[in-house]
């Protein structure tokens, strides 16, 4: 039997090999074709601006590898194989489009096209391998001549015309460009304007919160106002107030937004871990280290290693669309929005916009993108966002060090298993009821009659009873989980191999070109920045890049964040852009001075404000002078200071601070922790209920979820908190005025502050001038006294019961609604 099949046997492989003969030889024909007609045209007409070696991808298009040729640039695929009605390069060549023509100066032959038509019809054999490679027309070395990417410089203290003026180098720096153009600046400020100006600069809430029992006039002066700034910045009010700028550029938020914005219940932590950092002067570049790698830097014991992990929060914390089923897209979405947020929030660059190509105005090449995603891309921010199945980056939260470990990954993949599989059975149980109710002809049954039925029907039972079983599995692993809350944070580990990112042509995840090593940008490297640890996701290297002392962009950042936080305006306006689409600085020599002096005062917070706030040029008065405002009519000179608005935190901390209502001590544990519960979305949530614990407490301790931020806040340009934020919006808008003299909350606290005004004095003189020192910081003039003497005489008694406090409700609303309340002069 086996014999007699040999023969059949040995014809089919020969037949096999014939027709692998052929193959060959038509597979070298097409490379030989590809040889002679094709590749030589691509050399000479097509490489100088498409290809890797001569640095050049316009319109996005390498022609240099069968791949990067197949993929195509910015528009779509360059070569379909034996489509030629979908391969643009074809299309190019052969003029058949007025908008993409190429070569663009002289068409090539007729027979040429027809030869790339030919080429593409058989299949467009290519036998150059290699991955996309990644062409770039940024000059580094050009690039670094910004003066943003220039070294530190060291300048002198100039000399000064006006000996007299000067209280510190500060103010040297600032008359000598004042100087230089002619400009004197105006008088100081009032005391009672500089003692408010300190108190809100310093801590966000008004002067003086405790009761007097006799007010005067002594009460608005500062005697001695460096005594006064020590005070404000050894109070743990300044933490609250400094840390609330950070958390504005860090995008806190304590949901993961996207699709369905779920509630992230211990990012607490987080706010908590800037507040305490900034009130003990935690320096800056530790600061920085801490939450780029704390995870994966030494700790001597439990404490200092919670709060190293609690740090890593500024990576983990940032939106996430949790509805995308894409896990690889997914997880280069939130590579995204953490490159973009740390590079605006702590490099000043728009490191993002290198994603999907070279930086069109910075020295960032796409390649140097794809180098700090490998880095993040190594890391796992375990950030407390249920996904619908189980993969990276889901519900997961870190165990804090010595706490107890109820909920684990294995529990976390049964849990997400078992939703997954719930969730599927929705449909099933629908089309089963919908059969049954068909075949009993039931379909004008009421809904009882209808779940009656229901459950004598065993095909519609069973599935129901397995989506009650596996509601109780999940219901479970929630129970784990919520024990676990109290004792975990959303944070960063390293995942188990590190590796580096393949850039995405065009940003696409379907589209991989050439791997890159991480790294850093090139233009901010030095010889001495450290390599990336390929063992370890390289988060330590990129810790230490960043807050060293020779990374030109770190401190000057953070110093004009502070200056920026202080007038008004920062000496580099656009203080989340350093690059060239950025403002350069007003004064150069004085931001330098001020970097190099905040390095070598240990990267101290504190120290830096002090300065700046002892400095005459920070108290000066907002006086308006017109031969100075005819010269610099921006006040990028500082010649006198600049008129602000109470920030919405301010003016709501306030309220309660004038009423006597604040709690000035934190919230309690159990009033932050936020059980998950069946269904974490925000929608679900009742959001007075989750406010409601910290209705006393300062603004920057109530919960700021994604979407759901009050309109006591919105009003006054809060934040969203998906973006970076390193000025906030300053609006004068109708709804503002509104809001101040029509809303509950602004109402409220004008009642309880005539209350508290009559429980501190008796006689109306000294019930004025308290109600003037409260809410404005001054005595009132002689006029105003008067006025108010008269409003509160001639007030409509509209509550009978009371007819006193509501007169005096009444005027404590209209100090609140004035403009001198909402603005610092």
């Amino acid at each position: 039997m086996k014999l007699a099949f040999v023969p059949s046997l040995l014809c089919l492989l020969a037949a096999a090999s014939r027709c692998l003969a052929a193959s060959a030889a038509d597979d070298a024909k097409a490379v030989e074709f590809f040889e002679n007609k094709i590749r030589p045209v691509l050399a000479e007409k097509c490489y100088s601006c498409h290809s890797v070696k001569s640095g050049k991808n316009k319109g996005g298009l390498l022609l240099d590898t069968r791949e990067s040729t197949r993929q195509g640039g910015d528009t779509a695929a360059a070569v379909v194989p034996g489509d030629a009605e979908k391969s643009l390069l074809l299309k190019a060549i052969g003029y058949a489009d007025e908008d993409l023509q190429m070569p663009p100066k002289k068409q090539l032959p007729a027979e040429v096209v027809a030869d790339f038509a030919t080429w593409i019809a058989m299949g467009a054999a290519d036998p150059r391998e290699g991955k996309p490679g990644s062409a770039t027309t940024i000059n580094i070395e050009e690039g670094r001549k910004h003066w943003s990417f220039q070294p530190l410089s060291n300048p002198p203290v100039p000399e000064v015309k006006d000996k007299q003026w000067p209280r510190t180098d500060i103010d040297r720096f600032i008359l000598a460009a004042l100087e230089e153009k002619g400009i004197k600046p105006v008088a100081d400020a009032q005391p009672h304007e500089l003692r408010r100006r300190l108190s809100y600069d310093l801590t966000g809430l008004p002067p003086e919160l405790e009761e007097r029992n006799s007010p005067s006039s002594s009460q608005s002066e500062i005697p001695n106002p460096q005594s006064e700034i020590e005070r404000l910045i050894a109070s743990p009010q300044f933490g609250e107030r400094w840390g609330r700028h950070w958390l504005d550029i860090a995008g806190y938020s304590e949901s993961s937004g996207g699709g369905q914005n779920m509630l992230l219940p211990v990012n607490f932590r987080y706010r908590d871990y800037v507040i305490a950092a900034f009130n003990a002067d935690k320096p800056y570049d530790q600061f920085l280290r801490e939450q780029l790698a704390g995870d994966l830097m030494p700790a001597t014991n439990n404490a200092q290693r919670n709060e190293q992990l609690i740090a890593t929060g500024f990576l983990s914390i940032g939106t996430k669309n949790t509805l995308d089923e894409d896990d690889q897209r997914y997880i280069m979405t939130v590579v995204d929005e953490q490159i973009d947020s740390m590079g605006r929030s702590l490099l000043g660059l728009t490191l993002a916009c290198a994603k999907c190509h070279d930086h069109k105005f910075d020295p960032i090449p796409t390649r140097d993108y794809y180098a700090l995603a490998g880095i993040l891309r190594s890391s796992e921010p375990l950030a407390g966002a249920w996904r619908r199945h189980f993969a990276k980056w889901t519900q997961g939260v870190q165990p804090l060090a010595g706490a107890p470990i109820t909920f684990t990954d294995e529990d976390l993949a049964e849990q997400l298993k078992a939703a997954s599989a719930r969730m599927g059975l929705g449909g099933k149980i629908y089309r089963a009821q919908r059969a049954a109710v068909q075949e009993a002809g039931m379909q004008k049954a009421g809904k009882a009659e209808l779940e009656a039925f229901y459950k004598t029907r065993p095909e519609v039972m069973v599935l129901k009873n397995e989506q009650d079983r596996l509601k109780d599995i999940v219901e479970k692993f929630n129970d784990k989980l919520n024990a676990q809350l109290p004792y975990a944070m959303s944070a960063m580990r390293d995942v188990p191999e590190p590796a580096d990112c393949a850039i995405r042509i065009r940003g696409e995840e379907s589209q991989l070109g050439a791997f890159v090593p991480r790294g850093f940008p090139e233009v901010l490297t030095t010889a001495s920045t450290p390599k990336v640890n390929p063992k370890q996701s390289g988060r330590v290297e990129l810790a230490a890049w960043i807050a060293s002392k020779e990374n030109p962009l770190t401190a000057r950042v953070m110093v004009n964040r502070i200056w920026q936080h202080l007038f008004g305006a920062g000496i580099v306006e656009s203080s989340d852009d350093f690059g060239k689409t950025g403002q350069p600085p007003a004064n150069a020599a004085l931001l330098d001075y001020l970097a190099q002096r905040f390095i070598a005062q240990g990267w101290s917070v504190k120290k830096l404000i002090r300065d700046i706030t002892s400095s005459r040029v920070y108290q000066l008065s907002t006086a308006h002078d017109a031969a100075a405002y005819e010269i610099d009519p921006a006040n990028h000179l500082n010649w006198h200071a600049n008129r602000r608005r109470l920030d919405a935190n301010a003016i709501r901390d306030s309220f309660l601070a004038i009423s006597g209502h604040l709690y000035l001590t934190p919230p309690k544990l159990k009033s932050q922790v936020h059980l998950r519960t069946l269904d974490p979305r925000i929608v679900s949530t009742n959001i007075p209920d989750l406010l409601a614990p910290t209705d006393r407490y300062r603004t920057v301790y109530r919960p700021i979820m994604h979407e759901t931020v009050s309109a006591d806040l919105t009003v006054f340009d809060f934040p969203e908190p998906e973006m970076v934020t390193g000025r906030r919006s300053i609006t004068t808008v109708p709804t503002q005025a509104l809001f101040m003299m029509n809303s509950e909350l602004v109402v409220d606290y004008s009642q309880r502050t005539a209350r508290r005004l009559m429980q501190m004095t008796n006689d109306e003189p000294s019930r004025l001038e308290t109600a003037y020192q409260l809410i404005l910081a001054r005595a009132p003039t002689d006029e105003e006294s008067a006025d108010a003497t008269a409003f509160i005489r001639d007030f409509p008694a509209s509550d009978s019961k009371n007819p006193e406090l509501s007169a005096w409700a009444a005027f404590c609303q209209t100090l609140f609604a004035s403009a001198e309340f909402r603005y610092l002069y």
